[in-house]
């Protein structure tokens, strides 16, 4: 029974004075230290150089286990030692710290001559001059074949740090190093996405709230950027002032986004005066924190800070719930978008809890979690301003496209005409242009006619939006004529495509509806590269080509010769011909004398 207590004693006090270095992973490789890590607290600025633990007189250096908090404070510094053991191959090892909150942290090794080499880093430091370029404070080891290699430690830090130095292999460093380089891509691309639909909702719908959302979003990205080290390491990476205070600075701003946008997301200005002069107050005040963190990290004390942030953020969450509460449910929405955003700000203390093995997974996690919550606020803001997408579309198309058959006005083609023309020459490419006359068709007072003859058109403008691509456009150009506008480079057989494309689903719709002469079409095409042709002489011939078709020749679809229509001659040539033949004859029944017949007796 003895023996059984000692071993269990052994085995706890064993798993309680582990001093060893945390891991990247359950499983990362690891070395046996000939040191283990001690640490001894000192009055701050009393001891600057590791000879002072040299001396005669021993250190009470206490052993470092996975529960010890180093109490470093604004008057006490801690010094840290562990040694690696010699080896027969120089390995290189990688010492990361925790978080970039540290102040200042210093490390000390043995030089070839018995010299201390100094590696520092820390928000004290501006991040270009640490000794390695990293985001968080990183020191390289080298072990010795000949000796043992101590190292020490100096951290300088207005708190207690209670994470743990980590110890990784080169390639564990470099694969940690990766997977923050995706967290970091991952973020640009989600962010800028989510702001650029922002900027086009108030494109469309002219509503501002979508311009304080892209606020949020903006902020919210800056402060992600910060909390994970981005912006010390390619922002300012030549500023210790920067890299001080921009943490606190980004969370301020942060907070007065969200507040703004809560007071115009839920129309708190008419509904509820009170909230909004309560979020009114939580912008400005969260505006001016942000401007005296920016003077300097100890201007205003971090518990303030804190207590700040808590007090802000309490504030708005309780504002959307009493606004739901007492006014409309959907606020209720905006405020399940905020949960995931809180997550994200609790990412680290999540990590600090155990519920991630590296904070890499914590703060991607983070990252991911914010973008829930505001991809789900945009649907939300979606989804109430429908209305006024709607309404802004509806004047656009009213403006631009013809009500009965849902294809573009004249004035539109004709501006795109000629831009296509001009775009045709420059590049000597071809393009095209089709002409339909829509035969057999005239107006008709009669209601019941009138309504066929607007489903008619509907089901024609349908069908000659399905011929056009993305790129080329569809108009009622008259009464019954149809333009189809075929941008270039294309070749003769695509625009003859489209063509028997439209007269083959007009053909069908004939047949489906029992009426043979409903849709009778004649079309003519041109192709070609326009040299000195405008879009009027074009337009002129094809109106040419298809009144020589109107008689009821077999072809159904003609083209117009580029390089010479025998009779492309404008209309009005025809209509003053035949305006010249009606006047001769009005002049021949009134003067009897100039007439070919004989005068009566």
């Amino acid at each position: 029974m003895r023996s059984l207590f000692l071993v269990l004693m052994c085995l706890v006090l064993q798993t309680g004075h582990a001093q060893d270095f945390d891991r990247l992973w359950g499983d990362s490789v690891s070395i046996a230290l000939a040191e283990p890590l001690q640490w001894v607290a000192v009055p701050k600025s009393s001891v600057t150089s590791p000879e002072a633990f040299i001396a005669a007189d021993p250190w009470p250096l206490q052993p470092y286990t996975s529960t010890t908090a180093l109490p470093t404070s604004g008057t006490q510094d801690v010094w840290v030692t562990f040694s690696l053991p010699a080896t027969q191959t120089l390995q290189t090892w990688f010492i990361r710290l925790p978080g970039q909150s540290l102040y200042r942290v210093s490390l000390f090794s043995r030089g070839p001559h018995g010299e201390w080499l100094v590696q520092t880093a820390g928000r004290a430091i501006a991040p270009a001059d640490w000794s390695l370029r990293t985001r968080v404070p990183s020191f390289e080891l080298q072990t010795r074949s000949d000796r043992v290699q101590t190292y020490y430690l100096h951290f300088e830090n207005s708190r207690a740090l209670t994470g743990r130095p980590m110890l990784l292999s080169p390639v564990e460093y470099v694969d940690g190093a990766s997977r923050v380089g995706v967290v970091i891509g991952l973020m640009w691309g989600m962010f800028t996405v989510l702001a650029t639909l922002s900027l086009a909702a108030f494109a469309m719908a002219r509503t501002r709230v979508f311009l304080w959302f892209g606020a949020l979003v903006a902020t919210l990205m800056f402060t992600q950027l910060v909390l994970i080290g981005y912006g010390g390491w390619r922002m300012w990476p030549n500023s210790a002032q920067l890299n001080q205070v921009m943490g606190g600075v980004s969370a301020a701003l942060s907070m007065a986004a969200g507040a703004w946008f809560c007071a115009h997301a839920t129309y708190a200005r008419s509904s509820h005066p009170h909230i909004y002069k309560l979020l009114a107050v939580v912008t400005a005040s969260s505006l001016i924190m942000a401007g005296l963190m920016a003077i300097g990290q100890d201007f205003i004390p971090r518990d303030l800070r804190n207590l700040w942030l808590a007090t802000a953020t309490l504030a708005i969450l309780s504002s959307l719930v009493w606004m739901s509460l007492r006014g409309q449910a959907w606020h209720l929405l905006l405020l399940l978008g905020t949960a995931p955003i809180a997550l994200a700000a609790l990412a680290r203390v999540f990590y600090n809890a155990g519920w991630f093995l590296n904070i890499e997974a914590a703060r991607a996690g983070g990252v991911l979690s914010a973008m829930v919550g505001l991809l789900w606020i945009f649907f939300v803001l979606a989804w109430r301003s429908r209305a006024a997408l709607f309404s802004n579309h509806r004047i656009a198309a009213l403006a631009n496209y013809d009500p009965a058959s849902g294809l573009m006005l004249p004035r539109v083609i004709e501006t795109r005409l000629g831009q296509m023309l001009l775009r045709a020459r420059r590049r000597h490419s071809e393009c095209g242009v089709v002409m339909l006359h829509w035969l057999d068709q005239t107006s008709n007072p009669d209601e019941l006619n009138d309504l066929k003859r607007s489903r008619a058109l509907s089901r024609i403008g349908e069908i000659l939006r399905r011929a056009t691509r993305d790129m080329d456009t569809a108009s009622r150009y008259d009464e019954n004529l149809f333009l189809m506008l075929i941008e270039g480079p294309v070749n003769r057989e695509a625009v003859s495509e489209v063509a028997t494309k439209v007269l083959a689903d007009c053909i069908r719709l004939s047949d489906k509806l029992d009426d043979a002469s409903a849709f009778n079409l004649h079309i003519a095409l041109w192709h070609g590269t326009p040299d000195q042709q405008t879009g009027q002489q074009i337009i002129d011939s094809l109106k040419t080509r298809l009144r020589r078709m109107v008689p009821g020749p077999k072809r159904y679809v003609q083209f117009v010769d580029v390089a010479g229509e025998p009779a492309s001659l404008p209309p009005e040539d025809g209509s003053q011909r035949d305006n010249l033949v009606a006047k001769i004859n009005a002049i021949e029944v009134s003067h009897p004398a100039l007439s070919d017949r004989p005068p009566s007796v």
